[in-house]
């Protein structure tokens, strides 16, 4: 188990910095669709909510949310394998 560990973890690296690039791109498309919506640069939270429930029914981004679902999925998914794959207490030296 423990030559495995670099590699879950290397993997996880991975996973982590595609979740993280995919959820920049969806939230900088959601600010740029809010500005084209109110002309204002910096928006509220009930225009954040409404621009997200706009974005969530297009059908031309659906690409883009199944790519960040799936990372998502995945990240959880090698998480929570991680953390059950072992459970014996470390030994005391």
């Amino acid at each position: 188990m423990i030559g495995t560990y670099p590699i879950i973890l290397v993997l996880q690296l991975v996973l982590f910095a595609g979740w993280v690039f995919e959820a920049f791109r969806v939230l900088f498309h959601l600010r740029r669709r809010a500005e084209a919506r109110t002309g204002r640069f910096l928006n509220g939270p009930f225009t954040f909510l409404a621009v997200a429930r706009d974005w969530m029914t297009d059908p031309e981004q659906a690409q883009r949310r199944r790519q960040f679902y799936l990372f998502t999925a995945a990240l959880v998914v090698v998480t929570i394998g991680t953390a059950l794959m072992d459970r014996t207490p470390p030994v005391a030296r």
